[in-house]
């Protein structure tokens, strides 16, 4: 039985991937780099530090970690300042399940970002636990974020579900053992690993779909 449903932040909760995109082309228009279009799913779920060196070493920009980090934080938060929001559909789906499963937030987003997002967005209310990129050893797409996180809702893997729209965030949740919903969006569905289902949008999702995932999924 689901006890308790564990969101990704970027793609699920706000609908940032557009406005990270916007600042990334022009942090790398800045040093003559176009990003081609099949690399942007690459960097869907990193971290800042697994974005920096792949980045760094994709397009020989290895010895300008220091400054992409500066100005890429920079970028971020002035278009996140102009423009960030809530996913379609999140704050609709979130009221479905408040008060019927535990919630839990597990994001690649570095703290100092985090937080600044948390109360930019208000996002307190909405979860009842919150890791954030760095507060675990090792990142998404090891298990170890979600493993972490079940393991701080008191739940076993078998009772979580967990919401992701990035690879590195499927394949950290599939590893911990968690029932997996992928949300279209960040990836082509084709991208996606064996997920036990697929969404366009999370009002697509009832309390009833959860609670009967296991068994349609068998």
């Amino acid at each position: 039985m689901i006890k308790a449903i564990i969101f990704d932040m970027d793609g699920v909760v706000i609908d940032s991937e557009p406005l990270y995109k916007q600042a990334q082309e022009r942090l790398f228009g800045e040093f003559g780099v176009t990003i081609p279009e099949d690399d942007w799913k690459l960097f869907r779920g990193c971290t800042e530090d697994s974005f920096l060196q792949l980045v760094g070493e994709r397009y020989s920009l290895s010895d300008k970690t220091d400054v992409l980090r500066e100005r890429g934080r920079r970028y971020v938060q002035e278009v996140f300042d102009a423009g960030l929001d809530f996913m379609p559909g999140f704050k609709e789906f979130h009221a479905t399940i408040n008060g019927h499963f535990r919630t839990g937030l597990v994001t690649s987003t570095p703290g100092q970002l985090y937080s600044w997002i948390a109360d930019k967005m208000d996002l307190g209310p909405y979860f009842e636990e919150v890791i954030w990129g760095g507060m675990t050893v090792n990142s998404k797409p090891h298990p170890e974020p979600y493993q972490t996180m079940i393991k701080r809702l008191g739940i076993a893997p078998e009772e979580a579900l967990v919401l992701e729209d990035s690879v590195h965030g499927m394949n950290s949740a599939l590893a911990a053992g968690a029932w997996t919903i992928g949300l279209t969006g960040s990836v082509p569905t084709d991208d996606m690993p064996a997920v036990h289902r697929v969404i366009n949008t999370l009002t697509q999702l009832t309390p009833d779909d959860i609670i009967h995932l296991p068994t349609a999924a068998q």
